[in-house]
């Protein structure tokens, strides 16, 4: 039997975003990337500079606040992979599994996707 791909073993639908989000390294505050697609167990962010692979990041995305009457969500991520863009060889795409996430920000990761999805 083959080995499904990354897609087929997600256990969430991953839902791309029409607004980049800044994600910011919560212990440097330094941006390290913007959001392109997210689910309850992982995301995909766009980056200018390589992310460091299997690393283990404390994350903070910024927001508007009427997704959860707050500005920011905070959370543990590592980095699954991380490659050049094929299309656009000056950006990195960086796809990440969330490690730890308070049970009920994962509503608000839920409303994320829902508020700046794509059609």
């Amino acid at each position: 039997m083959k080995n499904p791909n990354a897609h087929e073993r997600r256990r969430f639908k991953r839902r791309m975003l029409a607004y980049y989000l800044p994600v910011l390294d919560n212990k440097t505050q330094q941006i390290i990337g913007h959001l392109v697609d997210i689910s309850p167990a992982g995301f995909m962010i766009d980056a200018k500079l390589p992310v460091q692979n299997r690393k283990e990041y404390d994350l903070r995305l910024d927001f508007m606040e009427e997704i959860a009457g707050r500005a920011s969500l905070e959370f543990k991520a590592r980095n699954k992979w991380c490659s050049q863009n094929s299309i656009t060889p000056f950006v990195y795409n960086a796809g990440f599994e969330i490690t730890d996430i308070a049970r009920d920000n994962i509503e608000v990761v839920k409303r994320i996707g829902e508020k700046y999805a794509s059609a």
